[in-house]
């Protein structure tokens, strides 16, 4: 098998992979169109309000939340922060773990009605899970749109007003993937002219 061929099935794979993503809201398997939807209402909402949105992740996932937090906040007019600072992780580390250090951030700095976007490969990191549960506990209007991938039934998956699941078995391209959806999602929410949105989302803002 040659180098082509290899680039071929890899890129092939891919596209299978984001083709058969998953999405859901609490309790089913909803349209990909609807979940689209419902997400770009959400962020409409959140703009609208002047509220924040907070992305969390490990690893390539924490890179992730730098990445489109940034887009959100310069491109979607919406005050948008991620948990990748040094100085933050090793302070709130040393003296909260690792596992509440996220937790315990969003408690200074995120307020009711924000959002929070978690992104995790496994869907099981425990800073992640502890972080869903504050927010749902604490924060009772602030939506939470989880992106996951490897196991089916993974924790996060099961803790999100809105969740999209990638099938896949490793890393490339489940963070791939999720990097798709997000650059889709970021592309659709802060170009509404060019995918004939604007209308749609006007209307939502208004109604909610």
């Amino acid at each position: 098998m040659n180098l082509e061929n290899n680039i071929e099935q890899h890129l092939s794979h891919f596209l299978q992979v984001i083709t058969n993503a998953e999405f859901s809201d609490r309790e089913n398997l909803i349209s990909r169109e609807n979940w689209f939807v419902n997400v770009l209402k959400l962020l409409e909402k959140i703009k609208k309000s002047e509220k924040k949105l907070f992305f969390l992740g490990n690893g390539a996932s924490a890179s992730m939340a730098a990445h489109f937090s940034t887009d959100f906040t310069k491109n979607g007019n919406i005050a948008s922060f991620s948990n990748i600072e040094g100085s933050f992780i090793t302070c709130f580390s040393n003296d909260y773990s690792y596992e509440n250090a996220y937790m315990e951030m969003l408690k200074r700095l995120m307020k009711d009605g924000d959002g929070l976007i978690a992104i995790s490969s496994s869907g099981s990191s425990p800073n992640l899970l502890i972080s869903a549960d504050y927010v749902r506990k604490n924060l009772k209007n602030s939506p939470i749109i989880t992106f996951t991938s490897f196991n089916p039934e993974n924790s996060l998956r099961k803790k999100g007003d809105y969740n999209l699941y990638v099938k896949a078995d490793d890393y490339s391209f489940a963070e791939s993937s999720h990097a798709y959806y997000l650059h889709l999602l970021t592309d659709l929410f802060t170009r509404k002219d060019k995918y004939n949105l604007s209308e749609l989302l006007n209307n939502i803002a208004l109604q909610s």
